[in-house]
């Protein structure tokens, strides 16, 4: 029976991260109309393999992500300008950090605070570098200059897209340290075996 109440535990958590993907994206839709919050895929990734740990919940997570690129770009008209063959290459830098994941102790702003930190900056840095420079390569950049022009392409982006998943997960490390000491989602509250 506990085991029975773990699995929906684990599918409504993983339906929530899948709802607040589908919210955050980054295409048009109602809430992106009123404000833009940065997408969720990473934090979702990483709160996965953190907590949740089984690979079933990062194919999810990760087969969600596709699915809303590809009706943003079918059925909403979003520009298919980063379907490139790098595209391919997305998957293995989210299932990547999905990995990572799993050598964070939890998401508690406590004693580890530090070394969790660096795990997920370094995390979140080396999937954009990989998933940015894969793109860059099948670019017409790429195509007209080579790599000479790269370092001012990753000045240009990196801040702009490493910075606001590193503060989603800031705000979702005061979640679940709030969570932790008042435990209003006890399924969260300690670190998954």
């Amino acid at each position: 029976m506990t085991n029975q109440i773990n699995k929906t535990k684990t599918l409504f958590a993983v339906f929530i991260m899948v709802l607040l993907m589908i919210a955050t994206r980054g295409h048009i839709n109602w809430l992106t109309s009123i404000v833009h919050l940065p997408d969720f895929t990473l934090p979702a990734l990483l709160i996965a393999g953190i907590y949740l740990r089984k690979f079933w919940t990062a194919f999810v997570i990760i087969v969600a992500a596709v699915a809303i690129d590809n009706y943003a770009i079918l059925h909403e008209g979003v520009s298919a300008n980063c379907i490139t063959p790098a595209y391919s290459i997305l998957p293995l830098t989210y299932y990547a950090v999905f990995w990572t994941g799993k050598y964070i102790s939890s998401l508690n702003i406590n004693a580890n605070i530090i070394k969790n930190s660096l795990i997920i900056a370094t995390t979140i840095s080396l999937q954009w570098l990989i998933a940015t420079s894969s793109y860059y390569f099948f670019t017409t950049a790429y195509a007209n200059t080579g790599w000479t022009n790269f370092g001012a392409y990753m000045a240009q982006w990196s801040m702009v897209e490493i910075l606001p998943m590193l503060y989603w997960m800031a705000v979702v490390s005061i979640v679940f340290t709030l969570n932790h000491r008042y435990s209003f989602i006890a399924y969260f509250s300690a670190k998954k075996s």
